[in-house]
């Protein structure tokens, strides 16, 4: 039944003056109005507790009224735009937390350009003599000094197991490309293999830098990590044009938009938010993007560093601000990517020992980084601690920062509880921990006294045996891990601001949603009953407390006057779908400030409304994971 509006009364008053003008209400004309619908407002701080709307009216990008029909029908001229929703259920836009479009933007990019617009393409493994074959080709179409930097195809997180071990170093490199420096990275870029050329170009500027891995002799074979690999990446490699990336990255919002999303949020380096940057003064951004700027990762004097940012981001509590505009702005600093790595490699800096022996994770039998993972806040090779440490001095916040394990939780929330206590204003400054893999009842109280916002990624429990969950429970048995891995029912019971992110391309945000409430994995199996949550308060988790995690619950995140209008309009009715089929849903029309961004082909013709948007394949087969059996052809997400 329809509630009783919140917003104060607005009187129409249509007048045929003598020039026999119309007059909206309040002077207003609106540029569009939606109405027989069942708009779900989000507008109340309980997720049990929110207005169901007939109608609404959008001025200036934003709503103007919220309500039964005739309350937003008063605010139609002869010019407004009115969209007969005929019934249909209307979501505000959903606000992802956690999901690297810049990089899933490389399947639109060329064959020889799709290791993220770089112009050396990736290389594959499958012996060294092949490998470096592959290297010497590139090499041989470059000048004399130019840079050479890739990755590797076709291996899980990009590791070729014998570089990882350090079977092939600088020396081999050399053979091959004498006259060019090279830089080879993986792992999330954590770590990489360089040459004698590069080697020599960051010493003579870092002579004592950290991450520098050394033989029996204390000579540097090339492989680099921590300090020494992220120091390459920011300072060395060759900066793309922005206009080189800008038309691939708007092409993979554009598809995003098709699923839902109005707003994303994630780490930029600084040659993407270039690009973004680009679009944007061109009013070329399709949907909203709350950044996390990560140039200052793993700095060799992070002190210095974040000394000189202050001013970009700042503020506690409510007055929480970063700089930027509506569409583009700074919500926090990465000083660190990851606290660890992911479980998948033995990576994740866990409490228990990796075994050896795992027929659904083999690298585990190398355990490249000792029996407990990779465990970076005390690893001498990172800076990611004293990154940390930086950030509360200075006042800033730090966000989208991945986490894995229980032990990495446990020194990331020992750090934090200890810097508190020089810097108590932490507390007030939003510090986000992204991936919810494994936490515990302990670590979720003691994260609710420093008011930390988790961003949980569902895909870690639909991955089901292969994925994260499925590795935590031949670790911890299946019971803990059922329990620990995307807790939701226990963040959110402790009070805990606990938004939804998707990290991983085109794994639907209708499915995250699905995940949520029913903790189904690929094959249906279910995951920790106990910690299912209402389809509710998995909506609020995309909406409005998302906005908390983008600095902007006063402008996103539920439909409400005064806010942008970011809206979608479905296919189904999402209160009321069997949960099983909550993955299914599909827009049929997304909204940003007041424009439409995309609309289904059928919907857009039979209502008069322009065609637009990602008309691209979306299918399990291109993807897209929707919760459907076709989703096993996918395999599941995580690491």
């Amino acid at each position: 039944m329809l509630k009783k509006s919140g917003f104060a009364t607005l009187f129409l008053a249509i007048t045929f003056l003598l020039t026999c003008s119309w007059a909206g209400a309040a002077g207003l004309e609106a540029e569009m109005v939606i109405f027989n619908g069942k708009i779900v407002t989000v507008d109340s701080p309980d997720p049990n507790q929110f207005r169901i709307a007939q109608a609404a009216a959008i001025y200036g990008g934003k709503f103007i009224a919220v309500g039964t029909n005739e309350q937003a029908l008063e605010y139609a001229g002869p010019t407004t735009q009115r969209i007969d929703l005929g019934g249909r259920t209307v979501l505000p836009g959903l606000v992802e937390t956690h999901n690297h479009i810049m990089s899933y933007s490389s399947h639109f990019f060329p064959e020889d350009a799709v290791n993220v617009g770089r112009t050396d393409p990736p290389l594959r493994w499958t012996n060294e003599e092949e490998f470096l074959a592959q290297l010497r080709t590139i090499a041989l179409k470059k000048k004399p000094g130019e840079w050479i930097v890739t990755t590797i195809r076709g291996a899980f997180m990009g590791i070729a197991v014998p570089l990882q071990k350090g079977e092939v170093t600088r020396f081999d490199l050399d053979a091959v490309t004498p006259n060019n420096p090279v830089h080879i990275h993986w792992g999330v870029s954590d770590e990489g293999l360089v040459n004698t050329k590069a080697l020599d170009l960051l010493l003579a500027r870092y002579p004592d830098v950290i991450g520098l891995e050394r033989d029996s002799q204390g000579v540097a074979t090339g492989r680099t990590r921590g300090v020494a690999n992220f120091v390459v990446q920011y300072e060395f490699w060759p900066q793309l044009a922005p206009q080189q990336l800008a038309p691939y990255y708007k092409k993979e919002m554009e598809e995003w938009l098709a699923m839902g999303l109005t707003t994303n949020s994630t780490r930029l380096a600084p040659e993407e938010l270039a690009a973004y940057s680009w679009l944007n003064v061109r009013g070329e951004m399709p949907l909203r993007m709350g950044f996390t700027m990560d140039g200052a990762v793993n700095s060799p004097q992070p002190d210095a560093l974040f000394s000189r940012l202050v001013g970009l981001q700042g503020g506690k509590g409510d007055t929480m601000w970063g700089l930027g505009d509506d569409m583009l702005w700074l919500i926090g600093f990465a000083p660190t990517f990851n606290i660890d790595h992911v479980p998948g490699v033995a990576g994740s800096c866990i409490e228990k020992e990796y075994p050896r022996e795992a027929p659904n994770f083999p690298l585990w039998m190398h355990q490249f980084y000792g029996p407990h993972g990779l465990c970076r806040l005390k690893d001498p090779d990172y800076h990611d601690a004293a990154g940390l440490r930086a950030v509360a001095k200075y006042g800033l916040r730090h966000s989208a920062m991945h986490s894995g394990g229980d032990r990495g939780i446990n020194q990331y929330l020992d750090l934090a509880e200890e810097v508190s206590k020089q810097y108590p204003e932490i507390a007030q400054q939003r510090w986000g921990i992204d991936h919810c893999r494994f936490l515990t009842e302990e670590h979720a109280q003691r994260a609710k006294k420093l008011n930390i916002i988790f961003s949980c990624g569902p895909k870690y429990v639909y991955a089901g045996d292969k994925g994260d969950i499925g590795a935590y429970a031949v670790i911890y048995g299946e019971e803990e891990a059922a329990d620990f891995v995307v807790p939701l029912k226990r963040l959110i019971s402790n009070g805990l601001r606990t938004t939804m992110q998707i990290d991983e391309h085109g794994f639907h945000p209708f499915l995250a949603l699905e995940v949520a409430v029913n903790r189904k994995d690929t094959n249906g199996k279910v995951w920790g009953p106990q910690q299912r949550i209402s389809r509710q308060e998995a909506l609020y988790m995309y909406t409005r407390w998302s906005s908390q995690y983008v600095l902007r619950e006063d402008l996103l995140g539920s439909i409400e006057p005064g806010k942008y209008a970011d809206f979608l309009v479905l296919d189904r009715d999402y209160m009321t779908v069997p949960e099983d089929e909550i993955g299914q849903i599909n827009p049929l029309l997304t909204v940003v400030g007041g424009k439409i961004a995309y609309s289904e082909t059928e919907f857009a013709t039979s209502h008069g409304l322009p065609v637009v948007g990602y008309r691209g394949p979306r299918d399990a087969r291109d993807g897209w994971k929707r919760g459907v059996p076709a989703d096993l052809q996918t395999g599941g997400g995580g690491g």
